[in-house]
């Protein structure tokens, strides 16, 4: 498998709920506050620092915090939670490259 298609089907993986993603017990509960309160999908990805991963997929989580997943160069996976109003980082996952992979 190509490396970006390898890094592309970790994140897909990653954010359909798999193994490596947050379970339901580990649900992480960011906010109440309206929308209206909210920094921008953009505000987050600079504070999340995006421009640095290799590929980064954003959504609106179920606990109502922004959520990332995220490819680092060496090929870990990243899962972040930043709170939509102060922005600071709730909770932050790494899984580091399997072993005999390959890097993308």
């Amino acid at each position: 498998m190509k490396p970006i298609a390898l890094a592309a089907s970790w994140l897909l993986a990653l954010s359909s709920g798999s193994a490596l993603a947050s379970t339901p017990s580990e649900k992480v509960v960011c906010t109440d506050q309206p929308r209206s309160q909210w920094m921008s999908e953009q505000q987050a990805r600079i504070l999340f620092q995006a421009s640095r991963y290799m590929l980064v997929k954003f959504k609106v989580s179920k606990g109502r915090c922004h959520e990332f997943y995220a490819v680092e160069h060496d090929g870990t996976v990243v899962e972040a939670y930043l709170h939509p109003v102060t922005g600071k980082t709730m909770r932050i996952t790494r899984v580091p490259l399997q072993p005999g992979a390959v890097k993308p």
